[in-house]
Parts: structure tokens; C-alpha cells; sequence
């Protein structure tokens, strides 16, 4: 897949914008629950291949045989499952809903009956994923038992019977659906929000636009992000997005011309950026009920992706803080002096180099624009490492008392929020994304490392101030171990750092998809992430930079004091 940012300012550059306006037709925004409705078959679906062709029931099978050719069929929704409805019945073959959910597999399962003409499939499930695509991981797989009814069809057993949904092994899942990224604005409308969803590998853009206009998934709601498409915007008559020689044809309903200058540009935003994933794409094409449908081609002011920030590592080291290159430290302007004058041990740094949240002899110090001397906020014991906002807020917590979160602006007046973590756990790090609608937490529980990401749900009559956390999108324990610090990776990715039996481990986990491991560097303190995995650092006990190479780690020898994040 082409990098998302160079793919999006080519499609932003070769985008042909017309459209305009009519009447109404139902909606087809895929809803949070039930059934999927797709458009006509015209929809072609673009993209690589699916890699399972299942065959169809075989004559005189019995009940098991039918219900395990059932569910292997799963793993091809080509012709929407056609493979699998050949083993329903007709009556009930049409009834069927497979895109209600998908259920992944983790381990064994198991067939039972339990009549005549009934049998159970029991597994533990350890992810599911709702008819929106959205992808929630369970902390510890979930027992399951789904129930299917047989009927003799013809003389040949079939199922007339069975829950809507699918279910897939944790082994086929990643070969059969496909990761496809969404993006939403926060509520200042200053950053683009990624919200990564999973559909059927080759998906068609129809799904993605679907999927956008039907709004953000419910963990981002309730004031982490917001979309501009006017209520009631869909797709028009035949529901779906056409892509002819790389240009996406996107014919909005008349909801839409309820929108105004400034509005039509960030829908083409949201738009361009969703579909930047897609290789077939090169520009897209913007109507309302078949007629042109203005919108302005300045680009200025409107948000952006991730900001990257500096590739060097910014660090303490030998009485300075600055960027580390060459074996040389380079002071920031305006920040260096404030971030040395907290006798610091931690730092987070902005990505514009304006202010900086630093744990230091005496607690937690902020370092604001034009200040040359650190400002002592929190003097609470125990304080771990803080971490620093886009809208100027340092935030911080004891490490013992994780219903302690408390964040500082720029008057430095404290505000307590009110996050949802268990109260038996203690708290090792915490960092909030760039577009500042994310914080991951990285907890110690008695069962081991606990990695959870929410949203971050922010007062527009405060100046954004953060007020509470919402409901977990990752909620995960962990092997057994301990945990020793958590970063974000990129804008759809955090890294945890963990040990167990003397061994590091860094694991990456997707927010809203999979974790995997980054591989085993030396005895690690911390980890500080940068623009994407190449940028990725961990510290050693004997404090120096380690970096990845590959699937291992590689020492630089490079000895410093601590890494920076940088924000």
C-alpha cells in the first residue's frame, strides 16, 4: 500500500470536483447494528484477490459434515457468500445476514448435538467485528456457542436455521478481510482522526463511503471527533461509487447541499483521506443527485494527517537537551533552558517546540511558550512521566492512584477528569496521540500488562478542555510479565515494552485491529516512538538507544540520560 499521506495530496491534487442537487432516497449508511444492505452488483469490488475458494456441500453429508462445510465457507464472500448459502436451505438462504458480524476464532472448537435436527458450535472467540467493520479485541477470549437447525432438503440435510454473522479462525481472518482506514475530525477541527476498519479483502469504495457517512463508531462519539457531512447524506440511486480509469464517482443525496463553502472542503477532506487507501483511486469526483456540486480548491487552514516531528531523537545527555545527531546535542530554542531547569528525568516535547511537560525533582513541570524556567504544576508524590496535548494541556498522574488523572492548561490550573480504569491497577505510562482525540494507558495488573486506549472527551466551551475518557476501543491484557512503558507507533498503532522471565519484549497493537510482536531488544526502561516503526527507540537499563533493524534490535552507543517524546 502506497504511503497515506503521499497517496492523499495525489488524489487532493487530481481531484475533479463537481456535483449539486434533488430529492431524497433511504438511507444507506451502514448502520451500528443488524443487517447490511448493499448496493446492486454493478458495485465491482477492487483490490487483491481472496485467497479461499470453499466448496459446496457434497451429497449424502450428514448433519456435522454440513454445518463444518458451512462454516469453512466463511472464508469466501465472493458473490456475498454464495459457497455458504448452498448449505441453507432455500427458504432460509436469503435470510442470512453474514455481514451482521464477524466473530474470530482463538484455539479449539467444538460440534454437539443436542437433537434431533439441532447441533451447537462452541469455540472461545477472542475479536469481533460489527456490521460497520469496527474491530473491539476481548481482554481474554470469550466462550461462544452458536446454535443451527437442520432440515432434509431434497434428501440432503441443510441448515434452516442459523445465527446471522460469521466466524473466522485468528488464522484466516487477516487473509480474508482487509484493513481499511477512515478518517474523522476532531471537534476543532484541526486534525484528521484515523478510525481503522475491516472489511472483506478487494473491498469496494462503496463500503468506505458507506461506512463515512453513517458517522464516527460509538468509542469516538460524544465529543472525541465529529463529521461534517450533513445529517441524512448518502449515497443516491444505485448506492454505490463507480471507479472508471482511477476516478471515484461519489453522487450525494440532497442532504448535502445543506453544507457551505467551508464544509465541502472538509467533506472532500474526509473523503479523499478515507479512500487514499485504495490503489485504484487517483482523484475523486463529487455530484449531488447527478448535478455539479461546487466546492472551493483552496487547501489552506484545513487539517492534516499525523504531523510528523523531527526524525533525530531528542534527549538528555551530559547537561543538555536538544536533538542528538552526529554525536552532537543541538539545544531548541526558547525550550532547552526550561526543560533543564526542572532537573529533568522525562520529557514530552511538542511537535512545535513551544512547550514542553517534564517530570523533574519535584514533581511535574510545564515549560510554555517564551518561558525560559520551568513552572512547577504538580507536586504530587508518585507522579509518572506526563504527557502533552495539541491544545496546550499537560497531563498527569500517580503512578498508585489511576482515578487521578489531572490536566493543566495554560494558566496551570488544575482540572480533575474522570477516566474509568480499575482502580487495583497502578498506572506505568500514558501518552496522548498528535490529533489529541486518543491517549493510550498502559496499566500493572495482577493478571499482567494491561494496554487500553479511549477516546479523550474535550469541553468546546473550555478551550478544549479534556473533561473525561470514553469507553475503551482496546482493552488488553497482556502476557504475564511487567509492564514497562507504552508509546503511540503511528497515527493507527501503539508499542508496548514488557518483560517476563528476564526477556523485552516490544508488541505492537493496532487500534481497532491486531497486535504482533516487534521483536526482543536488550533490558529496556523505555520506548519512544516517532513518525512510523523505522523511528521507534527503546533505552536500555544502562541508558543507551537501541533502535530496530529489521525484526531484531540493534545497539547505536549512543548513552544518554533519557529520550523525549515528541508531540
Amino acid at each position: 500500500m502506497p504511503d497515506r499521506r503521499i497517496q492523499l495530496r495525489r488524489i487532493l491534487a487530481g481531484a475533479a470536483i463537481v456535483v449539486a442537487a434533488s430529492v431524497l432516497s433511504a438511507c444507506v449508511g451502514i448502520p451500528a447494528s443488524g443487517p447490511v444492505v448493499e448496493g446492486p452488483t454493478i458495485d465491482k469490488e477492487v483490490g487483491r484477490p481472496n485467497v479461499y475458494l470453499p466448496e459446496g456441500p457434497v451429497n449424502g453429508a450428514d448433519q456435522e459434515q454440513i454445518l463444518r462445510g458451512f462454516i469453512s465457507a466463511f472464508v469466501g464472500p465472493q458473490n456475498d457468500y454464495k459457497v455458504a448459502r448452498q448449505f441453507l436451505t432455500t427458504e432460509f438462504s436469503g435470510k442470512w445476514e453474514p455481514r451482521s458480524s464477524v466473530l474470530v476464532r482463538s484455539g479449539g472448537f467444538s460440534f454437539t448435538s443436542i437433537g434431533e435436527n439441532t447441533m451447537t458450535y462452541s469455540f472461545k472467540a477472542r475479536a469481533a467485528i460489527d456490521a460497520t467493520g469496527s474491530y473491539s479485541e476481548s481482554p481474554t477470549p470469550l466462550p461462544q456457542s452458536l446454535t443451527f437447525t437442520f432440515a432434509k432438503e431434497g434428501n440432503q440435510w441443510r441448515i434452516s436455521e442459523a445465527p446471522n454473522g460469521i466466524v473466522l479462525s485468528d488464522g484466516a481472518f487477516p487473509n480474508v478481510f482487509g484493513p481499511q482506514t477512515l478518517y474523522f475530525l476532531d471537534p476543532s477541527l484541526q486534525h484528521l482522526v484515523p478510525d481503522l476498519r475491516w472489511f472483506p479483502s478487494g473491498t469496494a469504495p462503496t463500503r468506505i463511503v458507506n461506512a463515512l457517512l453513517a458517522g464516527p463508531p460509538p468509542w469516538l462519539q460524544k465529543g472525541a471527533v465529529t463529521s461534517v457531512f450533513p445529517d441524512g447524506t448518502q449515497l443516491t440511486s444505485p448506492k454505490v461509487v463507480l471507479v472508471n480509469s482511477g476516478v471515484a464517482r461519489i453522487d450525494l443525496s440532497s442532504e448535502a447541499l445543506a453544507a457551505k463553502g467551508r464544509e465541502r472542503q472538509l467533506m472532500k477532506l474526509q473523503l479523499t483521506a478515507s479512500l487514499s487507501g485504495l490503489a485504484s483511486v487517483r482523484s475523486i469526483d463529487i455530484t449531488a443527485e447527478g448535478s455539479p456540486y461546487p466546492i472551493s480548491d483552496s487547501e489552506d487552514g484545513l487539517p492534516v494527517l499525523q504531523r510528523d516531528v523531527d526524525g533525530r531523537a531528542v534527549v538528555s545527555r551530559e547537561g543538555q537537551f536538544g536533538y542528538y545527531a552526529n554525536g552532537k546535542v543541538t539545544p531548541i530554542d526558547q525550550l532547552s533552558s526550561g526543560v533543564l531547569s526542572a532537573s529533568p528525568t522525562a520529557a514530552t516535547v511538542d511537535v512545535n517546540r513551544q512547550a514542553a511537560a517534564v517530570l523533574g525533582s519535584g514533581g511535574v513541570y510545564a515549560v510554555r511558550p517564551g518561558s525560559q524556567k520551568a513552572q512547577l504544576i504538580d507536586d504530587r508524590p508518585g507522579l509518572i512521566p506526563p504527557t502533552l496535548d495539541g491544545f496546550g494541556y499537560v497531563w498527569s498522574v500517580p503512578a498508585d492512584n489511576p482515578g487521578a488523572i489531572r490536566v493543566f492548561g495554560p494558566d496551570a490550573a488544575p482540572h480533575d477528569i474522570a477516566p474509568t480504569l480499575p482502580k487495583d491497577a497502578r498506572v506505568v505510562s500514558f501518552d496522548v496521540s498528535r490529533d489529541g482525540a486518543r491517549i493510550v494507558v498502559l496499566l500493572q495488573t495482577d493478571d499482567g500488562p494491561r494496554v487500553i486506549v479511549s477516546a479523550i472527551i474535550r469541553d468546546p466551551d473550555q478551550r478544549w478542555l479534556p473533561t473525561t475518557l470514553g469507553s475503551p476501543t482496546l482493552d488488553v491484557v497482556g502476557d504475564p510479565g511487567t509492564a514497562i512503558d507504552a508509546t503511540w507507533l503511528d497515527e493507527l498503532s501503539v508499542a508496548t515494552l514488557t518483560s517476563a522471565d528476564g526477556i523485552t519484549v516490544v508488541t505492537r497493537y493496532e487500534v481497532g485491529g491486531m497486535r504482533s510482536s516487534m521483536g526482543r531488544p536488550g533490558d529496556g526502561i523505555r520506548i519512544v516512538g516517532g513518525n512510523d516503526s523505522d523511528n521507534l527507540r527503546v533505552l536500555s537499563t544502562d541508558h543507551v538507544i537501541q533502535v530496530p533493524r529489521g525484526s531484531s534490535w540493534s545497539s547505536t552507543e549512543v548513552k544518554v540520560d533519557f529520550i523525549a517524546t515528541q508531540h
